[in-house]
């Protein structure tokens, strides 16, 4: 920090701390603090002298403790300290609490905590120690992956690859390893290639330590709060595990995949990189070949191999797998419209008439559908279906009077349909009859008659008569053709009609359209000089 420059802002310019620190470039906490030291030193005041240096204010305001001070304290044993920390459960803080209960002796008092670990720090730094973790077993997996990655070539055309990245787990204790072959790194295969891990271990450790990738982390500011991708979250719960993600780019979190990646680059993936292969399942039918190998070998200068050391020592500490697999959920947030369903993935799925409106949460695996309510709890399962366009539903769903429920009813259509015509009219009630619950037709109904403040009434009726004649009383239909009746002029002679009589005989009645009664044989003959026939 310039001090002086710090001082002339304030004392002169009077600009206040966030603004001084913007200008420094420090922190505004730093700056009330050394305004606060500067304001209470004896020493100093605002002007300054020429020969008061920047140096000079710092040694004044932040001289360290001198030797005379520090010899007021009870000293203690840094190597004995360090030694004591390899055993299981001793912690710093535990360390100090034995040495700051014995008080005063000789005169001299306990360092304070802050102190203690102060000093043992600066022993450590001066030594060079980096604190080794005891490792202990079935308590930790690492995973990571490697940073080389694979090539899959194209049968049909060879010069086309895809890159496959290597998924690397290893437990902490006995360096057993597993790695996999995924070319998508997505949370689904995330959640695939870990379920696949637990598996070959045959168990599940206390506690995951994973890279910050984004399948794993979305967020990891300050390490002690990181934010986790829910599924994964969710992956873990039901595990029964805890994930715990390693600090931001310190690959001492995490050392045994570390030097699992290593080892798989430089002894596995090295070989493989100058192969070809084809799919996906042959390359990891080789990878697990070798990693077997690697498993089975001897560690250096010992006389047995990671599984050895897995096998008898912590294969049955490992914690149980869950009876089933954990499935990745697919999340979507959807609206229960006025026809007692919603969509998701083209397919509506019923709900009661009390969920009408609201939002709901989907977690969809591949066979069912998990509905939950804005609480959280789940309200429905639904069994999934792939087939676009379709509807699950569930009778109890379905109202029997649809006029006791919201405006969206046939009465209600059928009135709208009227409106704009009687060929409109039939064609809602061939909609309407389709189905075996009305209701699952509304969404049609309502999208067939919404053409009509695009294109017209005139485009729309003229419309719902052809497609009423050829049998098509569909939505896909009448949006797809009414665009070309919308060119048609309001008035004149209208389209031609493919409608033939069924015989020449002449039948008897009326019929009756708005104030008007037309016989049926004056409605063929208009037909056959090429007018409209209703």
């Amino acid at each position: 920090m310039d001090y002086r420059k710090v001082l002339r802002l304030h004392y002169v310019n009077k600009l206040s701390s966030r603004a001084i620190a913007a200008s420094c470039n420090c922190g505004k906490t730093t700056v009330n603090r050394f305004l606060k030291r500067f304001s209470e030193c004896r020493e100093l005041s605002y002007p300054l002298a020429d020969d008061v240096t920047n140096e000079f204010i710092e040694n004044l305001l932040y001289r360290k403790p001198s030797d005379k001070v520090e010899e007021l304290y009870r000293p203690f044993n840094e190597e004995d300290v360090y030694k004591a920390l390899s055993r299981k459960g001793e912690t710093l803080k535990h360390l100090w609490q034995k040495y700051n209960a014995a008080g005063v002796v000789d005169n001299l008092r306990p360092l304070s905590y802050r102190q203690y670990c102060r000093r043992y720090a600066r022993w450590c730094d001066s030594k060079k120690i980096t604190f080794h973790i005891q490792r202990y077993p079935g308590i930790n997996l690492e995973l990571d992956f490697a940073g080389k990655t694979l090539l899959l070539h194209d049968r049909r055309h060879p010069e086309l690859t895809s890159e496959v990245t290597i998924f690397v787990a290893t437990l902490s204790y006995s360096d057993y390893f597993y790695c996999e072959g995924m070319t998508q790194c997505d949370i689904r295969n995330w959640i695939r290639v870990n379920n696949n891990a637990l598996d070959y271990f045959g168990g599940v450790t206390q506690i995951v330590t994973s890279d910050n990738c984004k399948v794993a982390v979305t967020r990891n500011k300050d390490w002690v709060n990181p934010m986790l991708n829910k599924d994964f979250q969710a992956w873990a719960e039901h595990n029964h595990t805890v994930l715990q993600p390693a600090k931001v780019k310190a690959p001492r979190w995490k050392p045994m995949v570390e030097g699992h990646v290593k080892i798989v680059t430089m002894h596995i993936l090295v070989d493989m990189d100058e192969m070809t292969f084809y799919s996906l399942d042959e390359l990891n039918t080789y990878l697990w070949q070798r990693m077997d190998e690697e498993n089975r070998n001897d560690l250096s200068g010992l006389s047995y191999s990671r599984l050895d050391l897995f096998n008898k020592e912590e294969k049955e500490t490992l914690l149980p797998l869950p009876s089933t697999k954990y499935q990745f959920l697919e999340r979507q947030m959807v609206k229960v419209s006025q026809d007692f369903s919603f969509l998701f993935d083209k397919v509506h799925y019923t709900m009661p008439r009390k969920y009408l409106k609201q939002e709901l949460e989907i977690r969809a695996s591949e066979t069912e559908l998990f509905v939950y309510n804005r609480n959280g709890d789940l309200v429905r399962t639904h069994k999934r279906s792939y087939t676009p366009r379709s509807w699950v539903v569930i009778p109890s769903d379905m109202p029997k009077e649809y006029r006791d429920y919201g405006y969206w009813n046939v009465p209600y259509f059928l009135h709208k349909a009227d409106v704009i015509g009687p060929q409109t009219r039939t064609l809602i009630e061939n909609v309407t009859n389709r189905f075996e619950h009305p209701a699952q037709s509304f969404r049609s109904c309502h999208g067939i008659l919404k053409l009509a403040d695009k294109y017209g009434a005139t485009a729309l009726e003229n419309c719902c008569r052809d497609a009423v004649l050829a049998g098509k009383c569909n939505y896909t239909y009448v949006s797809n053709t009414i665009a070309s009746y919308s060119a048609e002029p309001e008035t004149g002679k209208p389209k031609t009609s493919t409608l033939k009589p069924v015989d020449d005989k002449p039948v008897s009645g009326t019929f009756k359209d708005d104030d008007s009664k037309y016989t049926l044989e004056s409605l063929m003959r208009r037909q056959e000089e090429g007018g409209s026939a209703c």
